[in-house]
């Protein structure tokens, strides 16, 4: 194997090692968010069960304060009624009866103009709640096609995961290497060339003999390693 191709092959398995960590870390990003996305659809529920409560509370208490204006309407007539009442029996008999009509009258209409308001407002109130509905319900909807959507890509990180898997076995059927030889030979190629970078810059420098004998017993056994042959395949058979 030369130098280049071991280059290549390093760079090979560095990239391939990189795609898998990327797609085991994409697939761990996805499961994340659907977790997350559970989450926010489980508080997103309560808040619609909630908004949808107080809908229904609004509507009800429309209708009690529409039972209450009439309330006061209907008081404000028997009011009306005995203040005539109190006009027919003359000046002394009917003042005080006349005077309770007018009052009982005034606070008739000061409560029915009141609950008329707090009608309307209740239904102002419904309104909104009726609108902020309508966002949950879409909030609901995002929420649901991210929680698809996350699911689906923790699936395809998972299949590129496997496949990435199988794309290295087929490789190391190919080529005959694998990622932790070629990481090896890589290194070793790499401190190698840091020695003969270092040898040269003491060329010159330290006498010949002293780097012979401080190296010798170290480099004789490389020597060895690189320069004997792997006996044929019949001999090791043999």
């Amino acid at each position: 194997m030369g130098e280049r191709s071991t280059a290549d092959e390093s760079a090979l398995w560095s990239a391939h090692e990189r795609a898998l960590v990327r797609a085991r870390d994409a697939g761990a990003a996805a499961q994340r968010i659907a977790s997350n996305a559970a989450r926010q659809r489980a508080s997103i529920d309560t808040v619609s069960d909630r908004a949808r409560a107080l809908s229904s509370r609004a509507t009800e208490l429309q209708g009690a304060f529409a039972r209450v204006v009439d309330a006061f309407e209907r008081l404000a007539l028997v009011a009306l009624n005995a203040g005539l009442e109190g006009a027919r029996l003359g000046e002394a008999e009917g003042r005080q009866l006349a005077l309770v009509s007018d009052e009982v009258r005034s606070h008739s209409s000061r409560g029915a103009e009141t609950s008329r308001e707090l009608a309307t407002a209740l239904m102002q109130l419904a309104a909104d709640l009726s609108q902020l509905e309508g966002q949950v319900a879409q909030a609901q909807s995002v929420v649901a096609e991210v929680t698809q959507d996350s699911a689906r890509a923790a699936g395809a990180a998972s299949d590129a995961e496997s496949a990435l898997v199988d794309v290295g076995e087929r490789v190391k059927k190919a080529t005959g290497s694998d990622p932790e030889t070629v990481h090896a030979v890589a290194e070793a190629s790499e401190r190698a060339r840091a020695l003969v970078t270092s040898l040269g810059a003491l060329s010159g420098k330290v006498p010949r003999a002293l780097l012979v004998g401080a190296l010798g017993p170290v480099l004789a056994p490389l020597a060895r390693l690189l320069t004997d042959e792997e006996p044929e395949e019949d001999e090791r058979t043999e």
